[in-house]
């Protein structure tokens, strides 16, 4: 399954490609849901390098939401080891952008532990 998120433009960008975490039953689940939303082309804009093409190939209208788990955004803005955990019907597929992390506050200082200045005597 390839995965997508809504930029600020409202493009929907290739995030990468899912194949594992799917069970039997999410399988023909995520198929049964899958089939109704069929499209000729792919909605990613611009379309990925590797337009996976040919037979087996089933593009569909982005309708959808599937969640899934990952270890870490690549360089290139890919998903880094992406499992499937299931569709979500709580969430628009327009509100699916690409999250950034927060920025760290700085630590704060326990007690007694920071550096303290002493007066000359």
């Amino acid at each position: 399954m390839l995965l997508g998120y809504y930029d600020g433009d409202a493009r929907l960008c290739y995030a990468g490609k899912v194949g594992t975490g799917f069970t039997s039953r999410s399988l023909i689940e995520t198929r049964r849901a899958l089939d109704p939303i069929a499209a000729t082309k792919p909605a990613f804009d611009p379309v990925p390098a590797r337009a996976w093409t040919g037979p087996g190939v089933h593009w569909v209208k982005p309708s959808l939401v599937a969640e899934s788990a990952f270890s870490e955004w690549t360089n290139d803005g890919r998903l880094r080891h992406p499992s499937f955990k299931g569709l979500r019907t709580d969430k628009r597929p327009r509100d699916v952008v690409r999250e950034r992390p927060a920025a760290l506050a700085e630590p704060a200082t326990p007690p007694g532990r920071g550096r303290t200045r002493r007066k000359a005597s």
